[in-house]
């Protein structure tokens, strides 16, 4: 059975309905409920099978916006439902497609809050912005979590940063918690400086850095990893500064916002 079948199949067990199936694309009318149990805006949902994957997005702009980074929307409106490059997205069986409709339903709920809200609910839980940044953002996730559960939540609440500074003819980069300081590393070395200083994990060890396990190494990880991140999201957002392409103007924080204007400032 191919995916859209298999989808058509669960659609009603996931609050939607097939409208049409052509080929390969199908159209379903989506209306998820919310945490009240009221029922949530109603959807018109166009799925293409492109030959490699499933893709979704609104069948005509209605209550999304057409593009939208911060929105995680694609340029072409196409949504990003999952990281494609580690997430299983085949869609083989009646279980999968559970899984992909789960995926779109929470998406959508997500898109009703953040137009109220005027920002994206669980932000930390949400991939970067493009591939490069989305692997820094695993590397990172991944380093965090041999460090502790505290870590782990400190990275998905935004509470770890980092900052790049040239001192005497050296790169240093600072990895930082709530703005404060907790190790600098050698970005020619890629090591720890002052590795004697007490472990930062969640073990509560007095061990010295260099003697805590292998946290030396997945401290510097991490804050390399970070600064990655940092480093190709801007990329990404400052792709888009020569191109006609407006920002929606539906978010309060939006990187693309400062570089190209709105949809909203044009139309003034």
């Amino acid at each position: 059975m191919s995916a859209l079948a298999l989808l058509a199949e669960t659609a009603r067990d996931n609050h939607s309905d097939l409208v049409t199936l052509d080929g390969n694309v199908a159209i379903f009318a989506v209306q998820s409920v919310n945490a009240s149990g009221a029922p949530a805006t109603r959807f018109l949902i166009k799925v293409t099978d492109t030959g490699d994957k499933i893709v979704a997005k609104e069948s005509k702009t209605e209550h999304l916006p057409s593009f939208c980074p911060e929105r995680h929307i694609n340029l072409d409106g196409t949504f990003c439902l999952y990281w494609a490059e580690v997430e299983p997205h085949e869609i083989a069986d009646a279980e999968a497609a559970g899984r992909w409709w789960g995926k779109l339903l929470i998406f959508l709920l997500r898109q009703r809050t953040a137009g109220a809200l005027r920002n994206w609910p669980g932000k930390g839980e949400a991939r970067a912005h493009g591939s490069e940044a989305a692997r820094y953002q695993a590397a990172a996730e991944a380093s965090a979590s041999m460090l502790g559960g505290a870590f782990e939540k400190a990275l998905k609440e935004g509470r770890l940063t980092t900052l790049r500074r040239r001192l005497g003819g050296h790169d240093r980069l600072r990895l930082l918690l709530d703005g404060r300081r907790l190790l600098t590393v050698d970005m020619e070395s890629g090591h720890v400086m002052t590795r004697r200083q007490r472990c930062k994990c969640d073990r509560g060890s007095r061990l010295p850095l260099v003697a805590c396990s292998d946290h030396a190494q997945v401290f510097a990880d991490l804050a390399v990893a970070l600064e990655g991140w940092r480093l190709a999201e801007a990329k990404f957002f400052d792709s888009f500064k020569d191109s006609s392409l407006k920002c929606c103007g539906t978010m309060d924080e939006c990187p693309l916002r400062d570089l190209v204007g709105t949809e909203l400032a044009k139309a003034a």
